[in-house]
């Protein structure tokens, strides 16, 4: 069964043209650019100056270029992961400089940056504490929290002017509209470049209306053509007063890494099942480093771009080359202040349309990915619960204001809110929730709606893949009418299904004897010139052994004394 998902133009070992790879990458360029605002407001909030704001800026463009590169790698997640500055420390980084200065805010975030890559480590023996409704929430509400500040930038909204400004609306729609026009109807290499020539578009538009002023001219004609990345190297020191927060949005920041890697993954799985441990390993601790390098050299720590994995979900190319030369682009765009100083102007309204198309992706990506299993009233309540609370950040701006300083990380986005909570409540409904089911069904008199129904049941407790529950319930149907039709069970048949993430297993005790289990193909030819009935019966027999052995991926028939045991395993 190919692994290649059928709607991606180029897949995540595919390569495309030389074009479109250079095209697609400028365009990951353009939107990661975007984001380099991030290190600029902890300049300004540090009262920097010009040229070391610019330092700030330009070291932040290489390391997280070398972090893009380094993702795209099997040393990291090895996806088309695009590494931004990380706005979830913001926050925390900021009030931590205040209170302790920069060199122990920046060395204390060295440490969580450390203290991330051990936790990336253990990361397999938590699994069951990331189910598909927690990442799912986690991948929803990062669309989510890219809707405001959207929004806000497509439309000029500005609340003491009391309205929108009709430029901005125009320059937005003109941006959007390309961009959705040329994703849903354009073919071939215009739906590549859809992003790139609706940022184009707007970028003209928004000249046309005078959105784009003299001040861009003038910032363009004082940054240099080309120049080295002049790092602060702050004095680093290890503060434990403002550690806690700092390991707060740390590991936020690694719940929000998680959500995009398992957007990743399951991107890039046509048939997929769950996250791969190993490699949310590996993203997760290559973006510590990432951190740690980064605070290292007094800039902003670094997390993963959900804007691009929207772009990737949209152009439908994921190929890891594009994620190679995007980081190396971003390492140039390092040397070249013009070239940043021009992305970083770009109009607002421009930028807003890009993260409302983004926004939208990954909102239909996290529903998705919350479907993809069977759910009860706990599952529901963890996904309900916590959408709530994460929609009520926007919803009540002045909600959270009260919270004390050490907990202001949690509550600062609707990603974090909505994350935590569904993190928690996840591990609070776990408590008695059952792994294990026992059940008795008499063959020839049990309706097939209970097993029907049992099967769905415990599959909702369970939170187990839908078709690995669809394909269970076809093989518990035919064996329980082969034990009946074929007379080998005496009496009731006890039904043990246990469940764990990697497994789902049935095993049926009854008195009485096993049934033949059929291992090649049927021969339709002879079952279609059986002959009275006992070839009719010996045919049937035939197909119902090659059913179950095919549904199940793994049937045993054993019996001992007059007990008899008929057990199937399906990998999950």
């Amino acid at each position: 069964m190919s692994e290649r998902p059928p709607h991606l133009l180029y897949a995540l070992d595919e390569r495309p043209p030389a074009r479109a790879v250079a095209v697609l990458s400028v365009q990951h360029l353009v939107l990661a650019l975007m984001f380099m605002v991030y290190p600029v407001i902890v300049a300004t909030e540090l009262g920097l100056s010009r040229e070391a704001t610019m330092g700030m800026v330009t070291t932040a463009t290489l390391i997280v270029g070398l972090g893009t590169m380094l993702q795209a790698t099997r040393f990291g997640s090895g996806f088309l992961a695009v590494i931004i500055p990380n706005p979830i420390v913001l926050p925390a980084l900021i009030a931590a400089a205040r209170t302790a200065g920069p060199g122990a805010a920046f060395g204390t975030l060295v440490v969580c940056g450390i203290a991330q890559m051990g936790l990336a480590r253990l990361l397999p023996r938590l699994r069951s504490y990331f189910p598909p409704e927690v990442c799912g929430v986690a991948v929803m509400m990062l669309g989510v929290s890219l809707v405001s500040g959207g929004i806000g930038r497509f439309t000029g909204y500005d609340a003491a002017a009391g309205g929108a400004d009709s430029a901005a609306v125009a320059t937005g729609l003109a941006t959007l509209g390309c961009i959705v026009v040329l994703t849903v109807w354009a073919k071939g290499p215009m739906r590549l470049y859809a992003v790139l020539i609706g940022c184009a578009a707007g970028y003209g538009t928004a000249a046309a209306l005078g959105l784009v002023g003299p001040e861009v001219a003038q910032a363009l004609a004082e940054a240099p053509a080309v120049a080295m990345p002049a790092p602060m190297f702050p004095e680093l020191s290890f503060s434990l007063h403002i550690l806690p927060p700092l390991f707060i949005a740390t590991l936020i920041t690694m719940m929000d890494s998680v959500g995009s890697i398992v957007s990743l993954d399951k991107m890039n799985t046509a048939h997929w099942a769950r996250t791969d441990m190993r490699l949310l390993s590996r993203g997760l601790f290559a973006d510590g480093a990432t951190t740690t390098l980064a605070a290292s050299v007094g800039t902003l720590g670094t997390g993963f771009s959900s804007a691009n994995i929207g772009l990737a979900f949209a152009s439908g190319v994921t190929a890891r080359v594009v994620g190679l030369v995007t980081g190396a682009l971003l390492v140039a765009a390092a040397f070249v202040p013009k070239l940043t100083t021009l992305l970083i102007l770009m109009p607002r309204p421009v930028i807003g349309a890009v993260l409302v198309f983004t926004a939208a992706c990954l909102i239909t990506a996290g529903m998705e990915l919350i479907m993809s299993r069977l759910l009860n009233e706990r599952r529901m309540l963890v996904i309900g619960l916590s959408t709530i609370l994460g929609l009520s950040v926007a919803a009540l701006p002045g909600l959270y204001h009260g919270v004390p300083d050490w907990a202001r990380p949690l509550v600062g986005s609707e990603l974090t809110v909505a994350a935590a909570a569904a993190l928690i409540l996840n591990m609070v409904f776990r408590i008695g929730a059952v792994r294990r089911a026992r059940v008795a069904f008499t063959p020839g008199h049990t309706p097939l709606g209970d097993l029907y129904e049992f099967m769905e049941t415990q599959g909702g407790v369970w939170g187990a893949r839908r078709d690995v529950v669809q394909r269970a319930t076809l093989a518990l149907i035919e064996a329980m009418e082969t034990l009946s039709r074929d007379g080998l069970a005496r009496g009731e048949v006890t039904v043990e299904a246990a469940f764990d993430e990697l497994n789902l297993d049935l095993r049926l005790r009854y008195a009485g004897s096993p049934p033949a289990l059929g291992a090649g193909a049927v021969d339709i030819r002879a079952l279609l010139e059986s002959e009275g009935d006992a070839g009719i019966d010996e045919a049937m027999r035939s197909v119902s052994g090659t059913l179950i052995t095919r549904v199940a991926d793994r049937v045993t028939a054993s019996s001992r004394g007059d007990e008899a045991v008929l057990a199937l395993h399906f990998d999950h």
